[in-house]
């Protein structure tokens, strides 16, 4: 296309041949009403807006963490000694050993449950003693309740002993063998994982002694992870959970919660968004970048269009896109919602009823649109 304007200093000059192709185009209350050959001779190409149902914002960078609700921390059930340190960190399964302990309290339980269910059984067979005397009329009813009573009270320690060991970390098949040979079996606790995920923050070593309750490790669940994202607080009064965000090389996630409280520093508030961690491929600490999809039918001007970013103009003094409608060119007051990806996200300010749910924009020659609106304005004048 020939180069119809110069520039003198910081304004741009229209050049002869060029005004006269501007004068001869119609212009009345802000509208332009040009010819084929007008728009071939400038060069004008028009692209079609769409109205869209989300548009993204920014992008902000996003740092991966264990979900809260998904970090345990183990405690030593007894008192003991570690005895081995089987995992001391990276990821582990569900139900693999990570550590165990030689308690002499263990011992102690186990002896505990063989005393209470040897007494048990003597209770059981002086009631089934008392039981055949009371069929031959020898034994009292209160006495065969207080019999009965007895096993009752004996039986449910026995029960509670035994769920008391399986808490603990007894295995099952310990405990049958216990009952079973009545003798005592190991004295090493096993602390297995309840969960398949990564093993972080161990707090003892081989060797050492530890009291009951003392916290051994932590243990994230990796399944699922979150996503920290700082975004400024206008942005996050127009997020709600479950809204999608877009996360780069990832995909599709959601919002799982929005803090209420603001960074008195950073004026920014935490946003948690939860991604699915198959194959566990996220780890706590790394870094993403994201972006949020927002819902056009929130604003307060609900029609949304997508275009090419370089559709964008200004134009005395307001951002604007100019629309073709037939053969009339007009400017329209925008707001912009983002420019992302070369791609411009606005709305109309003053949107008529009429328009349809695509827009003619023009896209490319919005310079010569605009010299031709200023020159008509100053022959006007």
């Amino acid at each position: 296309m020939m180069n119809w304007t110069k520039k003198i200093g910081s304004k741009q000059v229209v050049t002869g041949a060029m005004m006269a192709l501007l004068l001869s185009f119609q212009v009345s209350a802000n509208e332009l009403t040009l010819t084929k050959a007008q728009y071939q001779t400038l060069g004008l190409q028009v692209a079609e807006a769409k109205k869209i149902a989300q548009f993204p914002t920014q992008t902000f960078p996003a740092q991966a963490m264990f979900h809260p609700n998904a970090i345990r921390t183990l405690s030593a059930p007894l008192s003991g000694k570690i005895s081995r340190l089987n995992v001391v960190h990276g990821s582990v399964s569900k139900g693999q050993v990570i550590v165990e302990i030689e308690s002499t309290e263990l011992l102690a339980l186990q002896s505990q449950l063989l005393s209470v269910s040897s007494d048990l059984n003597v209770l059981k067979n002086e009631l089934k003693r008392i039981k055949k005397l009371r069929q031959s009329g020898v034994a009292s009813a209160k006495a065969l309740q207080q019999a009965q009573a007895d096993v009752d009270k004996f039986q449910a320690e026995k029960n509670q002993q035994i769920t008391s060991l399986k808490l603990m970390g007894f295995p099952k098949e310990s405990i049958k063998r216990l009952l079973n040979s009545q003798s005592i079996q190991s004295s090493v606790l096993l602390i297995r994982s309840p969960i398949d995920g990564k093993i972080f923050d161990l707090k003892t070593r081989l060797g050492e002694r530890v009291a009951s309750q003392q916290p051994l490790f932590s243990l994230g669940e990796t399944d699922s992870i979150l996503l920290n994202v700082k975004v400024p607080v206008a942005l996050a009064n127009r997020l709600k959970a479950g809204q999608k965000a877009e996360i780069t090389s990832v995909g599709m996630a959601l919002i799982e919660f929005i803090d209420p409280a603001v960074d008195a520093v950073t004026q920014t508030v935490d946003v948690h968004v939860e991604v699915a961690n198959e194959g566990h491929g996220i780890r706590p600490g790394q870094r993403f970048q994201i972006r949020f999809l927002m819902s056009s039918d929130l604003l307060s001007s609900p029609n949304v269009y997508q275009i090419p970013a370089n559709a964008i103009s200004q134009f005395e003094g307001e951002t604007v896109v100019f629309i073709q409608t037939g053969d009339v060119i007009e400017p329209k007051v925008i707001t912009v919602m983002n420019i992302q990806n070369h791609q411009l996200y606005f709305s109309l300010q003053q949107e008529e009823s009429s328009l349809a749910n695509t827009l003619q924009v023009f896209v490319k020659g919005a310079t010569a649109i605009k010299s031709a609106f200023d020159v008509a304005q100053e022959s006007d004048a």
